[in-house]
């Protein structure tokens, strides 16, 4: 079986404080001891630098730790899906065929890149976005 993880799921794998920790981290787990395979995309992988750093965490995460983070989290366990311009096309037109806007359209990347992949799952911690962009597509799954 072959999961991508979206950004909300990857954070609260990682961050032992976060509050979905308990539900996401046996998902990472899975993929780390080589029970199932994991996948993300290239925009999923700067997002999650780009939340790490940026919790309200004492202490931060600094840059380093993050990258250190992805580096032996992620790079070492995961395959990074490529988002091609046609990945991109096909965002753009689900979000518009279901009259979304605005960050609807960051949720469709991951979906879109998820299906490209070839993925049986794509896991979320943002079920509502994701099925406003495919109500009852079983791609879309909480961990």
């Amino acid at each position: 079986m072959k999961l991508c993880f979206d950004t909300s799921v990857l954070v609260a794998a990682l961050v032992q404080a976060h509050p979905h920790h308990g539900l996401a981290f046996p998902r990472l787990k899975s993929v780390h001891d080589g029970v199932v395979a994991g996948a993300i995309t290239t925009h999923a992988l700067a997002e999650l630098f780009a939340t790490l750093t940026a919790l309200p965490l004492k202490p931060k995460i600094p840059p380093t730790e993050a990258k250190r983070l992805l580096k032996r989290n992620i790079g070492a366990h995961f395959e990074i899906i490529p988002l091609t311009a046609e990945i991109y096309a096909e965002a753009l037109d689900l979000t518009v065929r279901q009259g979304l806007a605005s960050g609807a359209i960051y949720d469709a990347i991951h979906l879109t890149g998820a299906r490209s992949a070839g993925c049986d799952h794509l896991l979320t911690l943002n079920l509502k976005h994701f099925r406003a962009l495919a109500p009852g597509d079983p791609l879309i799954l909480s961990p």
